[in-house]
Formats: structure tokens, sequence, C-alpha cells
């Protein structure tokens, strides 16, 4: 036990006596060294600026400009998303209701005008309910946390939804 401790206390003691600390990659402003920095903390192998600049020009996937922002890929999950080849980088989509039905289990489903259908996650009172009627404008933003709000533009009220098609 006594060994144990010794050693934990060792590996802390040289972890704050370390050359690079965190705090110092979170103060560098460009995104390269900022990245190479933290690179650094991991994995203790250091790359130079143009190696990581070099890297990320040949890694597709890090590149946001090329790929898709198509709406049709909104609301989808990560795996619906990877099989699909696109990445999605918009947060938000605009759309109107143009049908609305319930489920046996007492939600409520929402055909969008991009062919898209919703699910609310709560069982709605009749109250929010009103709000969302069909032709209503709506948007679709997605939150911290993975979720989607569906917010009614007029009177910005929010349902939780998950996207079903």
């Amino acid at each position: 036990m006594k060994k144990l401790v010794f050693f934990a206390s060792i590996f802390f003691i040289s972890v704050m006596y370390s050359e690079v600390k965190i705090e110092d990659c979170a103060s560098i402003e460009s995104d390269v060294k900022r990245l190479a920095c933290y690179d650094y903390l991991v994995t203790g192998v250091s790359k130079t600026s143009e190696e990581l600049l070099e890297s990320s020009k040949n890694d597709p996937k890090s590149d946001y400009e090329s790929t898709t922002n198509n709406s049709t890929n909104f609301g989808l999950s990560k795996k619906q998303i990877e099989r699909s080849g696109a990445r999605v980088v918009k947060n938000s989509l605009s759309s109107s209701i143009s049908a609305i039905s319930k489920t046996y289990g007492g939600k409520t489903r929402f055909k969008l005008s991009n062919d898209q259908l919703w699910e609310s996650q709560d069982v709605l009172s009749s109250i929010k309910l009103n709000n969302f009627r069909n032709k209503n404008k709506i948007t679709i933003e997605k939150t911290n946390m993975g979720g989607y709000w569906m917010i009614n533009t007029r009177s910005n009220v929010k349902i939780k939804v998950k996207r079903i098609s």
C-alpha cells in the first residue's frame, strides 16, 4: 500500500511540474499549434505545424467545406450519417408542417414540407399541440446534448422531437 501511494505521489508531482501544462495549450491562438500542444500532452510525441497542416489537408473528414451541407441529412443519427458518407454542419432546419398524426402511445408525428417525419418525445398537452398545426412555420434546432427542439417560429414554443425518417 505504501508503494502504491509513493508511486502515485511521484506521478502527480511529475505531472504538476511537467514542462507543458494544459493551461499553456489553451492560451495558444493558432488552431494547428494548439492541437499539436494537446497531442504532445496526450501522446508525448510532438508534430510540427507543417505535418499537422498536411494531414488535415489530406483528411477529407476534417474539411467542413468539402462536406455536403444538405438539409436532407439533418436529424439523422451518427450511424446514419456515416452510412450516407456525409456530415451535417448545419445546426438548424427551417420548414413547415404538412401533416400531423397521433401514435398509439399518444405521441405526435409531424410530416414536414421537405418529406421528413419527426416524432415528439413526450405526450403533448393540448395547449402545446395547438401551437403546432398544419402549415405552421417551424425551426428544428440541435441541442448541445444531441437532441432536437421543434420550435414554432411565431410563438417560440418548444417541444422535444426525434427524426423518424
